[in-house]
């Protein structure tokens, strides 16, 4: 978990690598940037926001057991391509599969899937945005209280709601702040048909920190980078300690560990847990691939960054300890089961965390360090995934990164596009559109889709013994043949077994107990398309514009053969090392 500082010293040294813009250096400064780079992108907001959410939604523990599963055998093999599908090619997510035309597809796949994933992920950006600035007041935080216009008459605050006329997840001042303030829903309030221009104000700020961490450059120590680096863990670790001697908590803390095993039988629970783990560690994204590029070709990937995906499952899984929690004392005090005390959806840390904050001592304090923390983990994911498409943007126009004027000219260009499509979250229907892009089109089947062809591409058509040649090549290191299995065989059936169970038993998309209409299904699957039809789309093109027979197009298609792979690309020392591995 490292701030945007250190990803300001990725810009310096890696794009000047490759463009030679800024410094004169070969790749990162020290491999420590690329280790603690890894690690800010993928412990993240999306450990924190998503993570929580996602499984309180489909049963705690049941989400959990398919989570884990494939964190280690789709996640791992697929991250550990990625990096070094970079660090090989020394390029981005589109450039890097050229070599393997048939496959291209899934370069820009991976660029429609990351600009769908920004959008909303920015926006949740602004969110925390928006509480951080309420946070800053001497007064009582505007979310613990109901004497706020936003508030209605079932509002209440530390009382037990036996009454059940009166609907826990209506009556709490949190969960009135998120509906009623932040997200001005269309539920009959008056205050609601306000124009939120605070979160037009906190979108535009969200922004203006991705782009400002490019135009800065490097001005602060290095030594920040070990405060922002633990300074998260520190806060999650005091609303741990504090929620876990909450009453009830252990009630909150079971649901997340006792698995309900008939939801398991649920292709949604599947789906949204294999991509989840995909989500968290940034697999099938544009980010790993352009984090590779900037190493050295020979430089040990693997010992560098094995261990961030073990880190960002387990800080995943104590982000959601602490978040269940909270919901089980929340639970224990208002007498009611724990699913019903929040409705389930992307907001669910933004009622929860407030409503534990408020039971700390000084809470305006702890508020601000919270909502801090989860700005600059934002940062460093976002930031990430935005140097990852500037990447793919400068392998495929040079002159759009030239220098410095030019690079600051295109990420303009692509922070505004992003601010501007952001923008249609700014009405009453917020939640529903902004669930409907984060569930179809950034993540869910599209990011399984990608995932089986990634592991179909290295497993047979670059051929996972030949990739174990170079991988051995760059890392001096021999893969254990469990990649290989998972490349082949393992990530193919996986991904195809529960792709092939969504779509038998697809359901409606939910919020809540609100179910999207089909019309509204219709407009997600189309978000998904413009992703999953990239890959069949350049395969056919390949194949019809090929020369000779189907089987000798196929075979052009998949060129990627081992003389070819390395041909013009060594030098002295690296070819003699390439003809010890070949003997």
């Amino acid at each position: 978990m490292v701030s945007h500082i250190t990803t300001l010293l990725y810009v310096e040294c890696g794009v000047a690598a490759k463009y030679s813009l800024l410094i004169s250096s070969s790749g990162w400064a020290k491999p420590t940037e690329f280790i603690l780079s890894l690690l800010g992108y993928v412990v993240g907001a999306g450990n924190l926001w998503r993570f929580s959410s996602l499984c309180f939604k489909n049963g705690g523990g049941a989400f959990l057991i398919p989570y884990v599963i494939s964190a280690c055998f789709i996640t791992l093999p697929l991250y550990m391509f990625e990096v070094g599908l970079g660090q090989f090619t020394q390029k981005g997510r589109v450039a890097a599969m050229e070599r393997l035309p048939i496959m291209k597809g899934i370069g820009y796949a991976t660029v429609f899937i990351s600009v769908l994933g920004m959008i909303p992920f920015m926006w949740t950006m602004s969110w925390g945005i928006l509480y951080l600035g309420h946070s800053f007041t001497t007064g009582p935080l505007p979310w613990g209280t109901c004497d706020n216009e936003w508030n209605t008459e079932s509002c209440r605050v530390g009382v037990n709601i036996t009454n059940r006329t009166v609907f826990l997840q209506d009556s709490l001042p949190q969960v009135q702040f998120w509906r009623n303030y932040v997200l001005r829903l269309s539920n009959g309030n008056p205050y609601n048909e306000n124009f939120n221009w605070q979160m037009l104000l906190c979108s535009l700020a969200s922004f203006i920190t991705i782009y400002g961490c490019i135009a800065k450059g490097v001005k602060t120590s290095g030594k920040v980078v070990y405060f922002t680096a633990t300074f998260p863990y520190v806060i999650l670790c005091v609303l741990f300690v504090r929620g876990a001697t909450l009453e009830g908590a252990s009630n909150g803390m079971r649901k997340l560990f006792v698995p309900d095993f008939e939801r398991l039988l649920s292709p949604q629970v599947w789906v949204e847990a294999a991509s989840q783990a995909l989500y968290t560690m940034g697999v099938c994204y544009s980010g790993l691939t352009a984090f590779g590029s900037f190493n050295r070709r020979r430089n040990n990937f693997y010992k560098q960054a094995i261990f961030v995906i073990p880190a960002g499952c387990l800080t995943s899984i104590f982000m959601g300890l602490t978040t269940f929690s909270f919901l089980g004392h929340i639970a224990h005090v208002n007498k009611v089961d724990i699913i019903n005390v929040i409705s389930s959806g992307p907001g669910l840390v933004f009622q929860v965390y407030p409503y534990g904050l408020s039971l700390l001592p000084i809470p305006q304090l702890w508020s601000v360090l919270f909502f801090f923390m989860f700005y600059l983990i934002c940062i460093d994911s976002a930031f990430g995934e935005f140097e990852g498409l500037m990447v793919v943007i400068g392998d495929a126009f040079p002159i759009s990164v030239s220098n410095t004027k030019h690079r600051l000219l295109t990420g303009a260009a692509l922070t505004a596009s992003l601010y501007f499509s952001c923008l249609m979250f700014l009405n009453q229907k917020s939640l529903y559109i902004f669930e409907l892009v984060n569930s179809y089109g950034g993540a869910g089947i599209c990011l399984l889709w990608l995932a089986l062809w990634e592991s179909i591409s290295v497993g047979w058509f670059w051929n996972a013994d030949k990739f174990a040649i170079d991988f051995k090549y760059m890392t001096g290191t021999t893969p254990s043949i469990y990649y290989k299995y998972c490349y082949k065989f393992l990530i193919p059936a996986a991904t195809t077994a529960i792709l092939i169970f969504y779509c038998i038993k697809w359901e409606p998309l939910k919020v809540g107990d609100y179910v999207y209409p089909w019309w509204a299904n219709g407009i997600g699957w189309i978000l998904s398309l413009s992703s999953i039809l990239w890959i069949p789309g350049v395969a056919c093109y390949v194949m019809v514009n090929g020369k000779g027979s189907l089987s000798e197009r196929f075979k052009q298609g998949i060129k990627w053969g081992f003389e070819e792979r390395y041909e013009g690309e060594l030098n002295v020392e690296d070819d003699k090392e390439m003809q010890h591995l070949k003997a």
